[in-house]
């Protein structure tokens, strides 16, 4: 936005400089010697005179380019927030009150906005609703289960248990969706120190007990004191979300490998498999909701799609980014990187 200000500075002033200039240029001039008194003209402009007004024109004519791209600036800024997921970014009330082009177009990026952001809370506000309604018809499904598995004979065993098991995976697609809705919340629930060495040797250690059930490991490879400002609980969903879908696709027989490392202004995980990986056009989509690479292949592993989705939210929601590549020798490679508490706050020395 500075080019354009400098583009309508130089513009106008260059356009007061020409015509000053030419004023001057045809003053009329006396080719009689010895030279006579000049005499009056009514475009005659003295020397000082001639300075003082193209110094003015610049003033004034920068005063006008910054009057002209300023709101273009806010608007740009605002679209950019808005871009990244900032969803109540405005072009500013400052700017509203203009009579012009450019003060409709902001309150139209305004109204544009706003809509935007009912449209979206609107939106996640009705998949929580809708979810913690059908958690009750599923409890009482459970219920159902227990009680007909008294009463019905060997035969209905296997029926009973498909059941089962088909309910218990709908209530955790339905716990997905929560936490999903959870991470994409304007705001975080709860904010305080966290240790994100703590949540790396957590999640391993409970998803190490689980991985180990189908001959695969989960190993901290490195790890180093890491401190970030959030939701404990929420991050540590994010992490455990990806070490789980490692799990999923890494070959028996082998690990799942975290590793922590911190530099001045941020804290790095990185979580890596030794499965198949993705296609290279898909390692951006994958943190999209409900996105399968393979229908068949996230069938089969029980996931639909949501894990990677929630992990991504919940990373943004801290000011994270999350991203995703094929390690070389085979595998994904998922890199999460947090600010950290001592570059969002920085001590003072007095």
């Amino acid at each position: 936005m500075r080019s354009l200000a400098i583009k309508i500075f130089l513009s106008f002033w260059l356009a007061q400089v020409v015509i000053l200039v030419g004023l001057e240029v045809m003053r009329p001039r006396s080719n009689v010697y010895p030279p006579q008194p000049p005499t009056p003209s009514p475009v005659f402009i003295p020397a000082p005179v001639l300075v003082a007004a193209v110094i003015v024109s610049a003033i004034v004519c920068f005063l006008l380019a910054r009057h002209l791209a300023s709101p273009l600036k806010r608007v740009r800024e605002a679209s950019g927030r808005l871009a990244a997921g900032d969803l109540r970014a405005r072009a500013g009330s400052m700017v509203r009150p203009r009579r012009d082009e450019i003060g409709d177009l902001v309150r139209d990026f305004d109204a544009m906005a706003e809509r935007l952001h009912l449209l979206v809370s609107a939106q996640r506000q009705l998949l929580s609703d809708i979810s913690h309604e059908l958690r009750s018809p599923l409890a009482r499904l459970h219920v159902a289960v227990e009680l007909a598995r008294r009463k019905a004979g060997p035969d209905a065993e296997n029926h009973l248990n498909r059941i089962e098991a088909e309910g218990t995976r709908m209530n955790e697609m339905i716990g997905q969706i929560l936490s999903l809705a959870r991470a994409d919340g304007d705001r975080l629930p709860v904010t305080e120190q966290i240790d994100l060495s703590e949540v790396v040797e957590q999640v391993a250690a409970d998803t190490d007990y689980e991985a180990r059930q189908t001959s695969r490991e989960v190993r901290v490879r490195k790890t180093q004191e890491a401190i970030v400002l959030g939701d404990a609980a929420l991050l540590a969903s994010a992490v455990e979300n990806v070490v789980r879908n490692g799990c999923r696709y890494t070959p028996a027989g082998t690990t799942v490998d975290i590793s922590l490392e911190a530099t001045s202004t941020h804290g790095r995980i990185v979580i890596r498999d030794h499965g198949p990986g993705v296609p290279p056009g898909e390692t951006e989509r994958i943190f999209l909701p409900f996105h399968r690479v393979g229908a068949s292949r996230d069938r089969e592993s029980g996931g639909v799609g949501l894990g990677l989705s929630i992990a991504a939210r919940a990373v943004q929601a801290h000011g994270g980014s999350i991203r995703a590549v094929n390690a070389d020798g085979g595998g994904l490679e998922v890199s999460i990187d947090l600010p950290l508490y001592k570059a969002l706050h920085p001590l003072s020395v007095s």
